[in-house]
């Protein structure tokens, strides 16, 4: 299990939480957080010019392979209104059968790589990826979602300090992001293994689920 340090959420914060998960989006955390330890990359079937979209169809195939009775699949999300696909979508099952393909939960993911000089981009950037959530171009709309880092290198620890220190940063002096940031957009601990991080958007609020999952 991740460190619990000093970004671990509080019991007031708790209190103030109007971010509680229900139903079926709960199902969905609860099933991401169990199997993606499971999740395996096949190098063999990786293209060196598409790693990360590489990483997201393996990913995709492997959870739906573990589903059994969920009333969710994971897919390649559909182009969104604004012409952004997030990388993952999940749909209800029932709402396919009605010809419905809109996504209820949106998964954004990003190589996490010490030699990539995109790597900040897990926060903002040409394809950024809280940045994005934060403009509603990913997860229009929705109340929830979540994030998915593939480490390379380092650990999750490392990554988490550093997303949290390019947040901070960008508290200061982040108005080429076309957003506000504060030290509350900053990812937070819980007692699962995942991290959270609470947003304000141009339409609403997000709460954003942080998955990290250890590649190589």
């Amino acid at each position: 299990m991740l460190s619990r340090q000093s970004n671990k959420q509080t019991q007031e914060d708790k209190q103030k939480d109007n971010f509680k998960p229900e139903g079926v989006i709960l199902s969905i955390l609860d099933f991401i957080n169990s199997n993606l330890p499971l999740f395996v990359i096949n190098k063999t079937q990786i293209n060196s010019n598409k790693i990360e979209s590489s990483y997201n169809s393996q990913l995709s195939m492997f959870l739906n392979a573990q589903r059994s009775m969920q009333t969710f699949l994971f897919q390649n999300s559909p182009e969104q209104e604004n012409g952004r696909i997030p990388d993952i979508g999940i749909p209800l099952i029932k709402s396919i059968i009605n010809n419905n393909y809109e996504s209820i939960f949106d998964i954004e993911c990003k190589r996490l790589n010490i030699q990539l000089s995109h790597v900040k981009e897990y926060v903002y950037g040409n394809t950024g990826g809280i940045q994005r959530f934060k403009l509603n171009q990913h997860g229009v709309n929705l109340p929830y979602s979540a994030m998915i880092g593939y480490v390379e290198n380092q650990t999750s620890e490392y990554w988490i300090e550093q997303i949290n220190m390019w947040i901070t940063n960008l508290s200061y002096n982040g108005s080429e992001t076309n957003c506000s940031w504060s030290i509350e957009d900053c990812l937070k601990a819980t007692d699962e293994q995942y991290y959270i991080s609470n947003h304000n958007k141009s339409k609403g609020s997000i709460r954003l689920y942080h998955f990290f999952k250890q590649i190589f």
